[in-house]
């Protein structure tokens, strides 16, 4: 109970010092590049929908590979798959109405629906609320629901980039700050409230992701560095599971830098190195697995709209509850079945078209090789994203 007391009160304080730290940015002077401002009586309504189609074509084998079986599976539990494919099909729709009732500050009211194409009924609806308030024309603080999973920029293998279609909806609160040379999220979404005596555990999820770019450097040498933590708790002292508590934390940090080809008259390509480090209290967890590391190299070219990347991931125990679980050592944390060592060569192709400033055609492939089952992984997606914002009327003061 010490161990759990402890672990508890190091996700508050980490989470109220990089709280502090975010609030601290805006009074920083810098431009976002663009006028964020929202005029005083202004209703408008905002249309945000993403119809989408993705296909995991995955089929690798765990017979050839290393694994550890941590406690003893049911006889009829079929194992015979690491990770296995599937497709999402389908669209959510996000109507809201968009009130200023100062320059300051902003209220959303709305729904999420979303569904998947061959089901009768909405797989979600639910409704939107928020209230923004702009700390300074830089940072910005939003409690309700949240602008999406998305917004947190992320690397996949911290948070799966397929939870914009399965996860886009998040509640609770965040603090943005969009600087000249400063991108930081912090935020807290609540992914399951209890009351007393439930039987289900309180999931809350706390993340944090920063970048600085530096100056740069001859005129084309744009150099970063990203920063980004997360912590995932299971728990709930007033509810009644089975279950122990669980708290994962993973962070990663690295450095990358972007070249400018012929001021981007060819494109302009990229290189990241990034480490990963994960840790699990009270140390616990079905998979036997504490802690654990990787390493992610990655390249990238960019011309147009046309997005080609290159990557090599290494990681041993590596497991983020967000994450991507190609990358990880164990498939979710109620998992019990390990393949301690990862190698996974990734290749992506992306395509982005905006015929309108509203409006975003997006075509993607990717594969995985995973170097140790000698095996081949892909998938394909194909979406349609508009967010318009229409002025409605002008009420008065």
């Amino acid at each position: 109970m010490l161990l759990l007391s402890k672990s508890r009160g190091l996700m508050r304080h980490i989470a109220l010092i990089l709280f502090i730290l975010t609030i601290s940015f805006s009074g920083l002077n810098g431009q976002t590049g663009s006028d964020t401002s929202s005029k005083a009586g202004v209703l408008s309504l905002r249309i945000k929908s993403l119809t989408f189609v993705r296909d995991d074509e995955y089929f690798n084998s765990i017979g050839s590979s290393k694994f550890v079986l941590v406690s003893s599976l049911p006889g009829f539990t079929d194992k015979s798959k690491w990770i296995e494919g599937y497709t999402l099909i389908g669209y959510f729709f996000q109507p809201e109405l968009v009130y200023n009732p100062s320059d300051r500050v902003t209220l959303r009211a709305g729904a999420y629906l979303l569904k998947y194409s061959g089901k009768d009924k909405f797989t979600k609806a639910l409704p939107v609320f928020s209230t923004s308030f702009k700390i300074n024309g830089n940072t910005t603080l939003v409690m309700g629901t949240l602008p999406g999973c998305d917004s947190h920029k992320l690397y996949d293998p911290l948070f799966d980039h397929e939870r914009l279609y399965k996860n886009y909806y998040e509640e609770g609160f965040q603090v943005t700050g969009n600087y000249r040379r400063i991108f930081n999220d912090t935020y807290v979404s609540w992914e399951n409230f209890i009351f007393s005596n439930d039987t289900t555990r309180e999931i809350i999820n706390f993340g944090e992701s920063f970048r600085y770019s530096f100056p740069e450097i001859a005129g084309f040498i744009h150099p970063s560095v990203p920063v980004q933590v997360q912590f995932k708790h299971f728990g709930g002292q007033i509810s009644n599971y089975p279950e122990h508590m669980e708290t994962y934390f993973n962070m990663m940090a690295g450095l990358g830098c972007n070249f400018d080809i012929a001021g981007k008259k060819y494109g302009e390509a990229g290189i990241e190195a990034l480490g990963f480090l994960n840790r699990e209290f009270p140390g616990k967890p079905p998979s036997g697995i504490t802690r654990g590391s990787a390493i992610w190299i990655k390249g990238n070219y960019i011309y147009k709209s046309i997005h080609f990347g290159a990557s090599y991931w290494k990681g041993h125990n590596f497991f983020a509850p967000d994450g991507n679980p190609v990358y990880g050592s164990v498939k979710n944390h109620t998992s019990d079945y390990v393949i301690p060592d990862r190698e996974i060569i990734n290749n992506t192709l992306y395509i982005d078209l905006f015929p309108e400033n509203f409006l975003d055609l997006f075509l993607g492939a990717e594969t995985y090789y995973d170097v140790r089952m000698k095996t081949l992984d892909y998938a394909f997606t194909l979406h349609l994203n508009l967010d318009k914002l229409i002025k409605l009327a002008r009420l008065k003061q």
